[in-house]
């Protein structure tokens, strides 16, 4: 315990000095660094214990240094958060309303400073630090050599077995890999929208080759992307498989050096499903929803929305899922899970219609300023690629949750952030205005 407390301390000290260094820089290592909220510890105050993690430690640390170089700061530009100033207000507004009708306050208050509070600050803080195409290369640098790390470890563990903490998982023929989350769909809600990015980074880059140095980007962020989709293929997680999978499509369709590659992937896809029994006997299991996962997610969702039928306006507040479906709970041979596996039942349990509407309001107003910045600049590539990172994330999210993890709330703001960022440097500012 004390070896932990020593090494949390020694960390947190270095990311403090980086922050007074470089916030960007900071900033950058801050998204690297997104999976240590796994390291979990108690701070005790006011005769309280208060569960954090390093994550949060790092957050506050690179808040409060951003937060007063701000302030010492008097010629800044103006600040417009119009498009998503309704989204935030409802999201927030449901996550408070989450709180309140929670039957665990105490945990609804922790879930709603990990998953609302930090992530909407974060959000705030990210687009004024990511001000500059320097800035936005540098976190997405952050987030591909992340992925590759997690597209490593899961090598290593498809090929040794080692690190896979459940025994089902380890057999060779049936061997998932979970990296260091401790179960394999961890590794899909992570790594799918951040592969989309990097393969469009990727083709943008290799377009850009000029001279022979010009091939270490591509190189860098087309291994990145390989590593992550190779992590989600060995993990086994369909619904990670099938978001990534459209994901790549979406952006083929919207890159135009790649859309004749993607037009003719779906035509030789739906070929192969046709003619080919075993591809043509999955496509009809996933389609009809008969095999046993798709069997226990139907009842999941089922009994959510007889649940929710009955708590339409709030919800069953933070925390509050699991208790709440107690009453309505039919299928005893299923256990209850702490989520419906659905995104967007999900968003309607935790934080009510109010924080579902906020929650479809941010990605609208996403997909509106993507849309913008992509008939602005048709030759920029990051615009496409975070639309088709969010599809991805989207149709991940018709049968998991990639949003209630510490995590995956941060990535989700990381994408908004990206979007809003290059929205204030590139469109010119009658067209903000009317975003």
């Amino acid at each position: 315990m004390l070896l932990q407390s020593s090494l949390i301390i020694l960390a947190a000290g270095f990311f403090l000095l980086l922050v007074m260094l470089d916030r960007r820089l900071a900033l950058a290592a801050f998204v690297a660094l997104l999976p240590v909220y796994l390291i979990r510890f108690t701070i005790p105050v006011a005769g309280l214990v208060l569960p954090s993690t390093l994550l949060e430690v790092m957050f506050w640390l690179l808040f409060l240094g951003w937060l007063v170089r701000r302030n010492r700061i008097t010629n800044r530009p103006s600040q417009n958060w119009r498009p998503w100033t309704g989204g935030l207000i409802l999201l927030g507004l449901g996550s408070l309303v989450g709180i309140l009708f929670s039957a665990q306050p105490m945990a609804a208050l922790g879930l709603w400073r990990a998953y609302f509070f930090e992530p909407i600050l974060f959000f705030i803080m990210f687009v004024d630090l990511c001000r500059e195409t320097y800035a936005r290369r540098l976190v997405l640098a952050a987030l591909g050599t992340t992925v590759a790390v997690v597209g490593i470890i899961a090598i290593i563990q498809k090929i040794t077995g080692w690190w896979i903490p459940n025994p089902v998982w380890v057999p060779a023929e049936v061997r998932r890999v979970t990296a260091f989350y401790g179960y394999p769909n961890g590794i899909g809600l992570f790594a799918a929208p951040i592969t989309i990015l990097m393969t469009g980074w990727t083709v943008a880059a290799a377009r850009a080759i000029h001279r022979r140095l010009d091939l270490l980007l591509p190189i860098a962020t087309g291994l990145a992307a390989l590593l992550g989709f190779l992590a989600i293929l060995f993990a086994v997680s369909e619904g990670a498989l099938i978001g990534t999978t459209i994901g790549l499509v979406v952006l083929g369709l919207l890159m135009r050096p790649l859309r004749p590659f993607a037009l003719s992937a779906v035509i030789v896809g739906c070929l192969l499903v046709m003619t080919c029994t075993p591809l043509r006997n999955y496509a009809s299991v996933m389609l009809s929803m008969r095999d046993d996962s798709w069997a226990v997610r139907k009842i999941v969702w089922t009994e959510s929305l007889d649940m929710l039928s009955d708590r339409s306006v709030w919800g069953a507040g933070l925390a509050g899922y699991q208790s709440a479906l107690v009453p309505y709970h039919q299928a005893k041979h299923i256990e209850i899970f702490m989520y419906p596996h659905n995104l967007f039942l999900n968003f309607w349990s935790e934080v009510g219609l109010i924080g579902l509407v906020g929650f479809l309001l941010l990605v609208a107003v996403f997909f509106r300023v993507t849309s913008d910045l992509a008939q602005a600049y048709p030759n920029e590539w990051l615009p496409l690629a975070l639309m088709a990172a969010m599809v991805a994330l989207l149709v991940h999210g018709l049968v998991d949750v990639p949003y209630f993890k510490n995590d995956l709330a941060l990535l989700f703001f990381i994408l908004l952030g990206l979007a809003e960022s290059m929205r204030r440097q590139k469109l010119p500012i009658d067209q903000r205005e009317s975003s």
